[in-house]
């Protein structure tokens, strides 16, 4: 077994409250993969066959305009999971691309697998149910963000509850995911430091 850092084993140990001989088992299912920088996980019309636990590193998920324009939707940092869950259940084509922005250590589990894992540990499919409605609603959230909030107030929300991100994403990507233009990012953090 490979030494896994300890997010992975607290969230399956300590969130889904599996027991050692469980947490074994659903390790065996995994394998490790690395991402380099610049390298997609998946991209749009792709279909998704797998999904991966980020053990390191920092990835941006986003769409594509008809005129080439990016809007990026989140960054995924580690403890979190990569994946364009909607092709994942479907097995429709995706719609999103996912891109790493640094060297990524990925754990990653097929769509059998998973699913092979949520019918024989029954922990993990009530943990299922619960996070899945969690995580729906943070994604909605998001867009109502977006659509009620200035550019400057979701800058300063994303100072105030997410600082990291500032720390590991270039600010042209965080401009992309604020849905404005570098300059006028640039523009308001001159003003912002002035006052």
């Amino acid at each position: 077994m490979h030494p896994i850092d300890s997010r992975f084993s607290e969230l399956f140990k300590g969130s889904f409250g599996l027991d050692n001989n469980e947490y074994e088992y659903l390790l065996s299912h995994f394998i490790r993969k690395e991402l380099k920088k610049g390298e997609y996980y998946h991209r749009t019309g792709d279909i998704s066959h797998s999904k991966a636990y980020v053990n390191k590193g920092c990835t941006r998920t986003f769409v594509t305009n008809e005129d080439g324009k990016e809007s990026i939707l989140f960054f995924s940092f580690e403890d979190w999971w990569l994946c364009d869950f909607a092709s994942f259940n479907s097995g429709n084509p995706g719609t999103f691309n996912t891109e790493a922005l640094e060297d990524c250590e990925l754990l990653e589990v097929t769509k059998n697998k998973w699913n092979q894992l949520r019918r024989e540990v029954p922990k993990l499919e009530l943990w299922y149910t619960i996070k899945a409605p969690k995580s729906a609603g943070a994604l909605l959230n998001r867009f109502s963000e977006e659509k009620l909030f200035s550019a400057e107030e979701r800058y300063l929300a994303l100072l105030k509850n997410k600082p990291y991100i500032l720390q590991r994403v270039p600010l042209h990507h965080i401009a992309a995911y604020l849905n404005i233009e570098p300059q006028s990012l640039s523009r308001m953090r001159s003003r912002l430091a002035k006052k």
